[in-house]
């Protein structure tokens, strides 16, 4: 949920440490080790080389999360340069952030600033920024783009895209792998974990299923007065695709995911080690995730259709007072079906193009009860929208040369609904609807300087849609204007590529942001009236870095090192119920400055039984996160702490790799500081949780 750095980093070294980076690495049976070639598809136009894509991009491999310990994709994620998250204390889900972009609050203060896909679903919401997290087990690949992704992504991507790709189903051959493990946590107790999956060709060459199912038992370690280790929890999930290759150019894939999530309490607590309440706070999240896909590949183009249908859900219980006597219980669902219809070209002409269409139709209810109130505070968002975009590439000076510009128009119709009146002051339900579009352009010049090199310089613009006051603002505050879009302009230098016979692969961004109407909650006077509501602040800016390495020194040891660093910060002065909330010059909330990680392994063999031992692990550093609010005219403000987690593990694989054994340290270092805080309630302090000694064993068939 929401020392000394250089000594521990400087310890990891000489461990040696595994990368994220590294994760898609093939060890060669006796000749040189490479680096391998990794393909994405994140610029819509068909599977291309990492290397050759001009966007600043990090890949995690399946290869990788299927050996980690990571409860989900969001802690991942947290390896990534420039990435940072945090989770509420409410729980429910997490919020995701890019090079320092983040939302004011993770609810009711807009979307997301970064675009969550699981395949080729989208998954936001309308007026909250969280992120569901999703199992890590059978994954393909994860792709992290940084920087504004407007042009092909849409609304949801202001500042990046996080995209979760799943293994498809293997139309010619039956698999089955497996994994389980038993742990323990400090100060808490034994956790265990099983994930497997399968699949099995129904008609060779033509149709197969794939199939995944993951249970993860977490103790609890944190106490209140009156319960012992009562932050536990319970993960399930469970995946299903189907694909089909009825012939050599129509391919259809269907896919269904349910994913139920049971957490004791949040994982809160004072600096004193203890949770200060006495009340009940159960936390249960589950959602479902309906995809259709369906290409045919023309003789020069091809042309797919992604439907999607969400369904998502999440309870929870606050203790308000502490002693248990108010509770506020909330019940958040949403629904969201997205359509879009893609065209890109496939011949290898000196002209690529890509265009298409995308539909949406996403609601959001918001229930929250309290007992001092006969009747709940019940109210929905409901966004409709649409959006046309296309990419045009000339390719020209024999391939040297790629100019890249693209487009994407976007309407959005935005609406608040109240449900049922909380208070009778004889008005009729509120209701409300604003509109907004946006034209987000996108401009590259691409050099490819040799097959080992590509450098690049862009333009592109990302967007998030406002939304309508909520019924709460309304109720203060009548005919409060709506939150307009926020708009982020990147100018970016960048370059890629590798050295060293492929032993050594870089990749550099330099980077301004220009972030404008900033979406943010501050209290403002309306009308005789001081209301917190969400408006469009001042503009915010500030140049960033980029810089990730991977090296292969011999044919037994990887190591890495990522870096990224950011200067986003307010262009002016902030001022909120006649207070100073931001300095000129001063980070926004929940902006991380600094992101670092260092990785390695070593690979040796076992005496003469071809068994191979591998030691390796990873480290992670993110710079505070500072929160800053008003409220009843008084100034809160709160920081997390500087967080540096690491990973070791140690590990045996049989000859034929199909079983493997791993003694495994995660948080080695007992990290404890605060992930993420609540400036008006200082002694909720979300922790990490500690750290976790275990043993896991996989099977792959």
């Amino acid at each position: 949920m929401s020392t000394n750095i250089f000594m521990k980093f400087g310890l990891l070294t000489a461990l040696s440490c595994l990368s994220i980076d590294m994760s898609s690495l093939a060890l060669a049976d006796e000749e040189a080790v490479l680096l391998d070639e990794i393909v994405v598809t994140a610029q819509k136009r068909g599977e291309q080389s990492l290397q050759d894509v001009p966007i600043s991009i990090s890949v995690l491999g399946g290869n990788h999360l299927d050996a980690g310990r990571f409860q989900g994709v969001v802690e991942a994620l947290g390896e990534v340069a420039g990435v940072s998250q945090f989770t509420p204390g409410f729980g429910g889900g997490s919020n995701v952030n890019i090079r320092g972009v983040a939302a004011s609050s993770a609810v009711l203060s807009g979307g997301s600033t970064v675009g969550y896909y699981l395949d080729d679903a989208p998954f936001g919401f309308v007026t909250h920024a969280i992120s569901p997290d999703a199992s890590a087990y059978d994954i393909e690949r994860v792709e992290v783009l940084r920087g504004p992704q407007g042009t092909l992504y849409g609304a949801s991507a202001l500042n990046g895209v996080v995209r979760v790709l799943t293994n498809g189903a293997n139309l010619d051959e039956y698999e089955f792998k497996a994994r389980t493990s038993i742990s323990n946590t400090e100060n808490g107790g034994e956790n265990f974990r099983g994930d497997l999956a399968f699949n099995v060709p129904l008609v060779d060459g033509k149709l197969a299923l794939r199939g995944v199912v993951g249970y993860n038992d977490l103790s609890g370690w944190i106490d209140k007065s009156n319960a012992k280790d009562f932050n536990d929890a319970e993960l399930q999930n469970y995946r299903l695709k189907i694909n089909a290759r009825p012939s050599d150019s129509l391919f259809v894939e269907l896919s269904l995911w349910n994913s139920h999530s049971k957490f004791g309490g949040p994982s809160v607590e004072a600096d004193s080690g203890i949770n200060t309440s006495v009340g009940v706070e159960p936390i249960e999240t589950e959602y479902d995730v309906y995809g259709l896909k369906i290409a045919y590949d023309f003789s020069s183009f091809t042309v797919s259709s992604s439907t999607s249908y969400l369904e998502y859900n999440n309870s929870s219980t606050l203790d308000l007072l502490g002693n248990g006597a108010l509770d506020l219980d909330t019940i958040f669902s949403a629904e969201t079906f997205s359509q879009e219809i893609h065209l890109f070209s496939t011949n290898s002409g000196s002209w690529q193009w890509s265009v298409g269409g995308l539909y949406r139709d996403a609601e959001d209810d918001l229930v929250q009860a309290l007992p001092i109130f006969a009747v709940p505070v019940d109210f929905a968002n409901e966004s409709k929208s649409y959006a046309v975009f296309g990419e045009l590439n000339w390719s020209f000076l024999d391939g040297k040369i790629d100019l890249t510009g693209g487009l994407r128009y976007f309407e959005d119709e935005v609406s608040q609904r109240e449900n049922q009146r909380f208070f009778d002051d004889g008005q009729p339900l509120f209701n409300a609807t604003s509109k907004f579009d946006s034209l987000t352009p996108r401009a590259v010049l691409t050099w490819h300087a040799s097959d080992g090199t590509t450098a690049y310089a862009s333009y592109s613009q990302g967007f998030r849609s406002g939304f309508s006051q909520n019924v709460l603002v309304d109720s203060v505050a009548p005919g409060f204007p709506p939150v307009m879009e926020d708009t982020l302009i990147n100018y970016e230098l960048g370059a890629k590529g590798s050295l060293s016979n492929d032993r050594i692969n870089y990749n550099v961004a330099l980077y301004y942001i220009d972030w404008q109407d900033v979406q943010q909650i501050i209290a403002v006077a309306f009308q005789g009236v001081t209301v917190a509501a969400p408006v469009n602040g001042e503009a915010a800016s500030g140049f960033g870095l980029d810089v990730g390495v991977n090296f292969l020194p011999t044919d037994n040891l990887q190591l890495g090192l990522t870096f990224s660093r950011n200067d986003l910060t307010m262009d002016s002065e902030v001022r909120s119920d006649g207070l100073v909330l931001f300095e000129k010059g001063e980070r926004l909330n929940n902006s991380a400055e600094f992101t670092a990680g260092i990785n390695g392994s070593y690979t040796f063999a076992v005496g003469n039984s071809g068994f191979e031992g591998r030691i390796s692990g990873s480290a992670s550093y993110v710079s505070e996160l500072k929160s800053s609010t008003v409220s009843a005219g008084a100034f809160f403000s709160e920081e997390t702490d500087d967080l540096t987690t690491a990973r070791l593990s140690f590990s045996v694989v049989s000859p034929q790799k199909k079983w493997s054994t791993m003694v495994f340290v995660d948080n080695a270092f007992d990290e404890s500081g605060a992930t993420s805080v609540e400036p008006t309630v200082p002694d909720r302090l979300t922790r990490l949780r500690p750290r976790t000694v275990g043993i896991q064993v996989a099977y792959q068939y």
